[in-house]
């Protein structure tokens, strides 16, 4: 059975185009990661900064009337 199978040998033309498409989706990979990665904006810090201190002043005022209603059963 192995003898007949045919000698396989590297096609050129087909490793050419394998390889300029590999080119080509990592260069379109290479913009799209370039694109991505611009900057955030100066006034998303601060409303990012002004959510997260939000967030903990009300979690700690939670935790205060815990606190006083714990300290309120003794």
């Amino acid at each position: 059975m192995i003898e007949n199978l045919p000698v396989l040998t590297p096609d050129a033309a087909r490793r050419a185009t394998t390889i300029a498409r590999c080119h080509d989706r990592l260069a379109a990979r290479r913009r799209k990661i370039e694109t991505r990665e611009r900057a955030p904006q100066p006034r998303a810090f601060g409303v990012e900064r002004l959510l997260v201190a939000g967030l903990c002043v009300a979690y700690l005022i939670v935790m205060a009337g815990d606190l006083f209603a714990i300290a309120a059963r003794r």
